[in-house]
């Protein structure tokens, strides 16, 4: 339920929500609903690894004091290492202002973002400080001189 209710909060269909988690659409459904069904009115109960539920709340903003609350410390300690600290409120106003730019429904930047949101804190410094030194012009003010324009003397 938790994982539905955060998934329409986002505006996405199951299907979104599982091709931001990484996963089917039909594998999403089957741990959201709890049970497989086999055929001839059977149904197996399914319970998602905790790895598995860490990337579903991560897709759909599920935050790991939720899982904690929910009985899944073990996928809130998983989504603690995946993700970083949600945005304050002022900076999720900020960042909504900027959806509707160019770039506002753009797949590529959304796939983009899913996969820098899943990599550890440090890694995720590492690609933006690459990209800050391959970019120089869209932050000069934040990007560093490459080594060969480095002056010593």
């Amino acid at each position: 339920m938790l994982l539905q209710q955060a998934a329409r909060r986002a505006r996405l269909s199951a299907r979104q929500a599982a091709k931001r988690a990484s996963m089917s659409d039909a594998r999403w459904r089957h741990i959201v609903n709890g049970y497989e069904s086999v055929g001839r009115g059977m149904k197996i109960p399914v319970t998602a690894p905790a790895e598995t539920l860490a990337r579903m709340a991560q897709a759909v903003g599920v935050t790991s004091q939720q899982l904690d609350e929910a009985g899944r410390p073990d996928a809130a300690e998983i989504l603690n290492e995946l993700a970083p600290p949600p945005p304050s409120s002022d900076s999720a106003t900020h960042a909504d202002a900027g959806a509707g730019g160019p770039y506002g429904n753009d797949p590529h930047l959304d796939a983009i973002t899913a996969l820098l949101a899943s990599l550890p804190p440090e890694a995720q410094d590492e690609v933006l400080r690459r990209l800050g030194r391959t970019h120089p012009s869209a932050h000069p003010e934040h990007a560093e001189p490459a080594p060969e324009q480095r002056r010593t003397g």
